[in-house]
């Protein structure tokens, strides 16, 4: 089964856009970079065929409920969001070290991600009012903490309210109890 065929129809319009779009900024880098090369862009049918594409397919069909967490965990959907995360918001050379900007959750693909996020890891994600209730402090102190990036956000895509999307690892609040 190819690439298209496994991405879940409402998502296949925003990941060949997003691939496009991702394809002709390393282009440019490239272009930029060695003067006077000229990097030719590729049909986008030809781009559903990279590696890149088979883990944004994953990452989609995780997001629309198509897999299960334990088979998207053996499929290494989370090491695919790590992946992307990095080709995305690393600097070359650092790895492991970005930040996601807050604007990414509100992109199209932002939200696909943040929903197979949310998937694998929905059990350790709490509300900042169960943060807040955790450690005894109003929710602006929690709020105030991960806008300081003190603390890791993530946006509930099937939480209607805006207000109420944002969630953090119970795991990095209960740390702050010790």
């Amino acid at each position: 089964m190819s690439v298209v065929d496994r991405t879940p129809q409402q998502y296949r319009d925003t990941i060949q856009q997003f691939l496009m779009e991702y394809w002709r900024k390393r282009t440019w880098e490239i272009e930029q970079a060695v003067l006077g090369v000229q990097v030719q862009l590729v049909a986008s049918d030809a781009l559903y065929n990279s590696a890149l594409a088979d883990q944004l397919a994953e990452i989609a069909r995780l997001a629309a409920g198509e897999l299960d967490v334990e088979s998207a965990l053996a499929m290494g959907v989370s090491e695919g969001i790590q992946d992307l995360c990095e080709r995305l918001f690393a600097a070359p050379g650092m790895g492991y070290s970005y930040r996601i900007p807050r604007e990414f959750w509100d992109s199209p693909l932002g939200a696909i991600v943040g929903k197979a996020h949310f998937r694998l890891r929905g059990d350790d994600l709490i509300t900042i009012t169960e943060a807040a209730d955790i450690l005894g402090v109003v929710v602006s102190a929690i709020s105030n903490r991960i806008d300081r990036g003190h603390l890791d956000a993530y946006r509930d895509p099937d939480e209607p309210n805006p207000q109420r999307a944002r969630r953090v690892l119970r795991s990095q609040i209960e740390s702050l109890t010790d």
